[in-house]
């Protein structure tokens, strides 16, 4: 052991203020803040400190520069090269899009598949979107079984001089469920480079609380309720410099035949993945870390995810079970306090 249309964010931020002008705050206590829809969600970055419409700028701009490398629906990017030459020959990308597919491919080595950037046949053919409620129908077994050998981590190779290539055709990488972490710590990276000390960067609910507040206090996060409406939350984590992240069956889901339906595919079933838990929230150092251990941990359920959990330096994890049970890995107990205590769910070890 280590000592929606927008996507509705699932962690609330208690104790910001949610302007979202872009002239908010220059010459006030507000922060100066700024919001646009980029990677398909809502991007909000608060600055507190030192308060530049030029930072914003450069932080958007890096914002912008991602999603062309690294959007599956934007024809020119890397991800897409890589998809169109499956089986055909390997692409040379831009060394970001090589450090996020080989941070991607470390974690589906250490989970056994159960994070996989392959995923991406499955997700196209379950298509589960967001403001989705119902469902006429869902993909068959047939079609399940006919995708799911395409899902195979291990025909993804990283290869000399930047070059990626998918050894199979008709397999296909989507980076969704790393490349806002990696979006969050590059703009953490250009606060830092313009001596911003004090700020909260929201990528679609990817959530960097930067440095600590001005009176040298935490930043306190609310951590949502899974089975209540978003603003209704379960207890307060509170952080310094971190990344939190979580995934949850809540997020995205549909109903069919009076059954939930989620986003968060299992690569072995095929199926979204049908566990013990409701959502996982990750605190870490690094949010491309948090970004995708979130989504390995929901998929791993509680006894092999919170055995990985206590296995990587700089990372926690908040497990919300079915039966309203809340677990915390061993560094987070003394940062998480439980204080909806209406709501029935109770904190226990594990």
């Amino acid at each position: 052991m280590k000592s929606k249309k927008y996507i509705v964010p699932i962690i609330l931020l208690v104790l910001i203020m949610t302007g979202c002008k872009n002239n908010q705050g220059v010459n006030s206590g507000e922060p100066l803040s700024r919001t646009e829809f980029l990677m398909d969600t809502v991007m909000t970055v608060r600055i507190y400190d030192n308060k530049k419409e030029k930072t914003l700028d450069k932080v958007f701009s890096r914002l912008e520069e991602i999603e062309s490398k690294m959007s599956a629906t934007i024809e020119s990017s890397d991800v897409n090269k890589i998809n169109e030459n499956a089986g055909i020959e390997p692409v040379t990308v831009h060394p970001d899009t090589y450090f996020v597919i080989e941070k991607a491919i470390y974690y589906a080595e250490i989970s056994d598949g159960a994070y996989d950037p392959t995923i991406a046949p499955l997700v196209d053919l379950w298509g589960v979107k967001s403001g989705e409620t119902e469902r006429d129908e869902i993909p068959t077994d047939k079609e399940i079984e006919k995708i799911k050998p395409l899902v195979d981590y291990k025909n993804l190779q990283l290869l000399e001089n930047n070059k990626i290539f998918l050894k199979e055709k008709h397999t296909k990488i989507n980076l969704g469920s790393i490349v806002k972490g990696y979006a969050a710590d590059e703009v953490r990276r250009i606060l830092l480079e313009n001596d911003v000390n004090i700020a909260m960067i929201d990528l679609g609910g990817n959530i960097f609380a930067h440095g600590v507040k001005a009176d040298n206090s935490s930043w306190k996060i609310g951590i949502q309720n899974p089975l209540e409406y978003t603003g209704n939350f379960l207890g307060i984590l509170q952080v310094k410099d971190k990344s939190i992240v979580t995934s949850g069956d809540y997020e995205r889901y549909f109903i069919y035949n009076d059954k939930k339906y989620h986003h968060i595919l299992d690569t072995t079933t095929g199926y979204p993945v049908d566990n013990e838990i409701m959502g996982v929230s990750i605190l870490s150092e690094k949010s491309i870390d948090g970004d995708c251990l979130s989504t390995t941990l929901f998929a791993l359920g509680l006894d092999k995810g919170m055995e990985l959990i206590n296995s990587i330096e700089g990372a926690e994890a908040i497990f919300i079970a079915k039966d309203k049970t809340i677990y915390l890995s061993e560094g987070i107990k003394d940062s998480f306090i439980l204080s909806n205590v209406n709501a029935g769910f109770t904190v226990r070890d594990y």
